[in-house]
């Protein structure tokens, strides 16, 4: 009996092995998104907050906290651009979405994107050392209809808490007004990853291609 890998590496060979060639796809996805539920409810999502200096001792805290972080406050206050010397605003990314076309599940409410987002922090984590928040972001009028302008007011405020902005799975066209406006507007990267992300990955691909012949 094939005995499935905590790694998951034999995932396909683990269900070839019990079911017809023409069910594995869908068994497969179906173990997935099983399993999924499962890791998030004993995790209770992906993300925690974890410090990165270091306390030797509780007066450690008068140097993180007050009244030695009354330094680090007016210095920034002085020159906004220190805060990516003095603060973790440089490596830190705001996943933002208003969860209104979230993968292949289309409009799953601002709640129901929490889960992505905090998959594409976790990605950024470890395959690129970045740090980054999942902010779902409640952007529906009265009507319950998406407003562009409330998500663009959002992101310009968040501005001095982070060094970038990713939006995600947001829905067309509101997702290109969001961006372009952002762009235009904000002092920061802003990167919208379903349009531009795609774009990338598929200029690359013709750029290597070139490369090779």
């Amino acid at each position: 009996m094939i005995k499935l890998k905590n790694d998951l590496s034999n995932l396909q060979e683990f269900f070839a092995a019990h079911v017809p060639a023409d069910q594995v796809a869908p068994m497969q996805t179906a173990f997935l998104k099983a399993l999924s539920l499962l890791a998030h409810r004993h995790y209770k999502g992906k993300m925690q907050s974890v410090p990165k200096a270091g306390i030797w001792g509780f007066n450690w805290f008068n140097i993180w906290y007050t009244p030695g972080v009354s330094a680090v406050s007016t210095t920034i206050r002085d020159r906004h651009q220190s805060s990516f010397e003095l603060t973790n605003r440089g490596n830190l990314v705001a996943v933002v979405s208003d969860s209104t076309r979230v993968l292949g599940d289309g409009d799953c409410s601002p709640f129901g994107g929490m889960g992505v987002m905090e998959g594409k922090a976790m990605l950024m984590k470890y395959l690129g050392g970045c740090d980054a928040i999942a902010l779902c972001v409640d952007n529906r009028d009265e009507d319950g209809t998406p407003n562009p302008q409330k998500l663009i007011d959002f992101v310009k405020m968040l501005q001095p808490s982070v060094g970038a902005v990713n939006l995600e799975d947001i829905s067309q066209p509101n997702c290109y007004i969001v961006l372009d406006e952002l762009r235009k507007s904000c002092q920061i990267p802003v990167w919208h990853d379903d349009a531009q992300g795609t774009a990338c990955v598929t200029l690359a691909g013709v750029i290597n291609a070139l490369k090779l012949t």
